[in-house]
């Protein structure tokens, strides 16, 4: 391959005459096209920005993000389907685009399971407090939901991003990639409520299934269980009658208790994360867990609140936040064992305790139990970073950004992606990666001390002092051997980050 000429699989461009041919037929993409495509083929298989690829294909020039959005189209219809039946370029929510390497079997084709998305129910009370209500109805359907192996759920976070106004459920399939979406109302009066629910195909927006619920306030559990299994009977999931049970599982009949966890979470998934909202958060939760002790939800969201401490130092004692996240996740496993939950709470305590055995054999049961889940994706792809072959973690990463684009969990596997890159030695798109993060969390001393050693690591030292005095001013308290060590990196990665500081002539 030389600079005038690349070749990708069975895609060939001539850079000067800006051709683009597969099997030696021309490709009609135009001389943007061209270039975004060189882009993509000189680095397949890796993860490149929209930042970088609009610099490739505009540069200089100020356009709108929609304008790639369109070119991709294009180049996807071009270039046809992958050998597997996929597309070329994969879509990596939020970030950017992939091109599939030639030589890898593993191109992910389009979602084929039965998947769903399921938005935010409209609160039709004349109390606009009973929003959470509302809210907690809808969560509660998608943590059912979310249970069931065969079904892909889209996460909270990203389907409750479409609040408000008339909702295009074509948009939504299309955005999120499901196939159907789930959407209703609520109204709290008294001790009556009333609840529609409409489950409607995201290709058409034709309604598939709809019913209204005008129950007592206190059979709202009895009807969520009845929407699940309605759900499960329109998609034709198959289920084990022990599977039907775990969708149950975890959850609470104590209303009041429903409320609270609902409030905690919205603080806890919300732009601002600091010592204050882990407060708020910690004491909302306590306080329905004491309404009902045996609230196996509630128990998860406590220790996730504890593990973002013991990470980021917010309380007095991180360290007993971490030895509280580990007692509650074992407290949910008792109580729970099929809750994937619980699992995937005491692997990633395990993890951050460097008990790597335990990691590992949590992190097994959370995708035996249901492997299509998010928790699920997340956790083979930090196996395959304990276990130090970072390339294999990357397509678990990149499933799990679909599963849930949300900004939040988004920042964090863009993270986790920009280390597996960074792990792999491939500096170039890891610094990319990082920079991405940044720009979407502008106060992250995290990404910054990774951008600076993989920078080090590219001889870029400038830029690497320039990111490292960024960093010193958000957290001048910031070291960079300790910090490592907090998340249950393994040594040798861990010195491939020190290293690369040095070579920055940074204090590590």
């Amino acid at each position: 391959m030389s600079d005038q000429r690349i070749i990708c699989g069975p895609f060939a461009i001539d850079v000067v005459a800006e051709l683009a041919t597969k099997n030696g037929e021309p490709l009609l993409v135009g001389h943007r096209g061209v270039a975004l495509l060189a882009t993509l083929f000189r680095r397949p298989g890796e993860v490149l920005t929209k930042t970088e690829l609009m610099d490739a294909a505009w540069a200089g020039l100020a356009v709108e993000e929609s304008n790639l959005s369109v070119q991709i189209a294009a180049l996807r219809k071009a270039l046809g389907r992958s050998p597997t039946g996929g597309d070329w370029i994969v879509t990596v929510p939020r970030v950017g685009y992939r091109f599939v390497s030639p030589s890898s079997s593993a191109s992910p084709a389009r979602n084929e399971q039965p998947s769903i998305a399921v938005l935010p129910f409209v609160n039709l009370s004349s109390d606009p407090e009973q929003a959470f209500f509302a809210d907690g109805l809808a969560e509660e359907i998608i943590v059912a939901l979310g249970k069931l192996p065969g079904l892909v759920v889209i996460a909270r976070n990203s389907s409750f991003a479409y609040r408000g106004g008339d909702v295009d459920v074509r948009k939504v399939g299309n955005d999120l990639d499901v196939h159907y979406v789930l959407s209703g109302s609520v109204r709290r009066g008294g001790n009556r409520l009333r609840m529609s629910a409409q489950l409607a195909d995201a290709e058409n927006g034709a309604h598939v299934w709809a019913e209204t619920f005008d129950r007592e306030l206190a059979d709202v559990f009895v009807i969520q269980d009845e929407v699940t299994r309605r759900i499960v009977d329109v998609l034709k999931v198959k289920l084990t009658p022990a599977q039907t049970a775990q969708a149950a599982t975890g959850g609470t009949n104590d209303i009041e208790a429903l409320d609270l966890l609902m409030r905690a979470r919205a603080f806890l998934s919300g732009p601002t994360q600091n010592v204050e909202v882990y407060k708020r958060a910690t004491g909302l939760v306590r306080r329905a867990i004491e309404r009902d002790p045996s609230y196996v939800d509630a128990m998860g969201t406590l220790a996730l609140a504890h593990n973002l401490d013991y990470l980021n130092r917010w309380s007095d004692d991180p360290d007993r936040s971490l030895m509280e996240a580990k007692r509650l996740g074992d407290r949910m496993v008792e109580l729970a064992p099929d809750h994937a939950g619980g699992h995937f709470e005491s692997a990633i305590t395990a993890m951050f305790a460097r008990d790597f055995d335990r990691f590992r054999r949590e992190a097994a049961i959370v995708v035996a139990l249901n492997p299509d889940a998010e928790i699920a994706s997340n956790l083979q792809g930090q196996v395959c970073l304990v276990d130090e072959v970072p390339l294999e973690a990357i397509p678990h990463f990149e499933r799990a950004m679909r599963l849930n684009p949300s900004l939040g969990t988004t920042l964090l596997h863009l993270q986790l992606l920009g280390m597996a890159y960074f792990f792999a030695g491939r500096f170039e798109t890891a610094a990319a990666l990082f920079r991405e993060r940044i720009q979407l969390m502008p106060n992250t001393d995290w990404s910054r001390g990774y951008l600076a050693s993989a920078l080090g690591h590219l001889g870029r030292t400038e830029e690497a002092r320039q990111v490292w005095a960024e960093l010193m001013a958000i957290n001048p308290k910031y070291v960079m051997a300790e910090r490592l060590t907090r998340r249950g990196d393994q040594p040798r990665q861990i010195e491939m980050v020190l290293d690369g500081a040095r070579k920055a002539g940074l204090p590590v």
